[in-house]
């Protein structure tokens, strides 16, 4: 019985620990080159630009349902 106890206590000291191989999330994961664009002074009534790269690298669908500019 104290060697079970023993055991157990091991075990769970490694995987408070972080010793033991994380698990990898499951589902969406979106990841951006870039977070932000600095466009800097722009003169009233020009048309400015600007492309980001939104890629998923999870494995199930990202679904985008909004997106707000500022």
């Amino acid at each position: 019985m104290k060697k079970i106890l023993a055991v157990g206590i091991i075990i769970a000291a490694i995987a408070w620990t972080g010793l033991l191989p994380a698990q990898e999330a499951k589902g969406p994961k979106i990841t951006a080159r870039e977070v932000q664009y600095d466009s800097g002074k722009v003169v009233q009534g020009t048309l400015v630009s600007h492309v980001f790269e939104i890629r998923n690298e999870g494995s199930a669908p990202l679904d985008i349902e909004r997106v707000q500019s500022s």
